[in-house]
């Protein structure tokens, strides 16, 4: 009798210490697929954010060529700031920006921002582009010349809630100056 019930203790330990690695190893099965899903999903959810914003990009870039200045201001975000050159440490406003964008369609009637390459990633999108336009009306104190114009540069957007809240600008400034008949001379040395 003792020794039926030291059988039949080892055999309900067999059995749970069997049945619990069972658990154990389903449990470990389930873990990394619960994993997968989960990344799944969230790279899922990540790339449709970010194709939203590449096209909120385009739609930006379709509307400052048609010069429609209020679905611009509808674009930014109250809180917009343009860093311009991207290293500046003070940006110019959303008012400051709406002027310049104002200004530039005067001197150029004719400028169109062309996309040449879209990246993003997270709340992020780079934008690389070219700028080409006639020089038709004064421009930085540069009365007009004629001149057409073909500029290049980066723009780094960052977007909140479908809104533009921060642009991070680099553009070749130094290559419209020179196309609208300016000349780089070295400073004179002192005497």
């Amino acid at each position: 009798m003792h020794l039926d019930c030291i059988e039949k203790v080892r055999i309900y330990n067999l059995k749970y210490k069997n049945n619990k690695e069972e658990k154990m190893k389903k449990l470990l099965m389930v873990i990394p697929l619960v994993f997968l899903l989960c990344f799944t999903f969230s790279c899922q959810n990540q790339a449709e954010v970010e194709e939203q914003n590449k096209e909120l990009i385009k739609y930006f870039y379709e509307v400052v060529n048609k010069g429609d200045f209020e679905a611009y201001a509808e674009m930014l975000a109250p809180e917009y700031a343009w860093y311009v050159p991207s290293r500046n440490t003070e940006p110019i406003s959303r008012e400051g920006t709406m002027e310049f964008v104002r200004e530039m369609f005067n001197a150029f009637p004719d400028c169109h921002w062309s996309i040449e390459d879209l990246i993003a990633e997270g709340d992020i999108v780079v934008s690389r582009f070219i700028c080409r336009g006639t020089h038709e009306g004064e421009f930085r104190g540069i009365p007009a010349s004629g001149n057409k114009i073909e500029v290049s540069g980066f723009m780094m957007t960052r977007i909140e809630n479908g809104k533009l809240v921060e642009d991070k600008e680099d553009v070749d400034m130094l290559g419209m100056m020179e196309q609208l008949g300016m000349e780089l001379k070295p400073k004179e040395a002192e005497k």
